[in-house]
């Protein structure tokens, strides 16, 4: 298995949770009250498994893997990736204190801020980083960085990860229904006006 496999699988996860936050976004738009404990769960999953499991994989293994060369050619694509994982982390933060403010304008504005830069951010690391791995590590290399991004972490996939999926799934089925036969939230709010 490739290591850029197992990062596509998290990236179908972290966007299926990025569903559930637009679909809540839409709703307290339109004046629905927002079910905080739904809103704290998008958030644990988008810390637990986005940030510290996902992100940590990219930033602890598959980037340094990429930065052995001794010309350090990749460097500056890499800062800049890390950096965006920080203002995820921001948006993030933002929303969870629009949470304790209980400022609807806020949380529906973090929400769709990071939608938008986290959707971007994936499609960039789809687009430019997978290729950039498959160019830039041997074929044992990367299978080595799969191993070790499977083992990482193993504490706390052994304790939360088969209950973040799990929680994701019923919120997928609460907020989206069958979403395989209707376009993505994100979809539809990006084509509204």
């Amino acid at each position: 298995m490739k290591s850029t496999d197992l990062l596509l699988e998290d990236h179908k996860n972290i966007l299926g949770a990025l569903d559930v936050l637009a679909e809540i976004a839409a709703r307290a738009e339109r004046g629905q009250i927002v079910n905080q404990e739904d809103v704290e769960s998008v958030l644990d999953f988008l810390k637990g498994f986005g940030d510290q499991h996902h992100q940590g994989k990219e930033e602890h293994l598959l980037f340094p893997a990429l930065l052995r060369d001794r010309a350090q050619k990749n460097y500056p694509e890499l800062c800049a990736l890390v950096f965006e994982h920080d203002r995820h982390r921001s948006l993030v933060e933002g929303l969870s204190e629009s949470m304790v403010t209980k400022h609807t304008k806020d949380l529906v504005y973090y929400a769709k801020r990071l939608n938008e830069i986290l959707r971007a951010h994936i499609k960039q690391e789809e687009e430019g980083l997978f290729p950039l791995v498959d160019s830039a590590l041997s074929t044992a290399e990367d299978e080595i960085v799969a191993l070790d991004m499977q083992a990482y972490d193993s504490v706390w996939q052994e304790r939360e990860l088969s209950t973040q999926l799990r929680k994701l799934a019923d919120m997928k089925s609460k907020y989206l229904g069958n979403s395989s036969s209707q376009p993505s939230i994100a979809t539809r709010v990006q084509r509204s006006p």
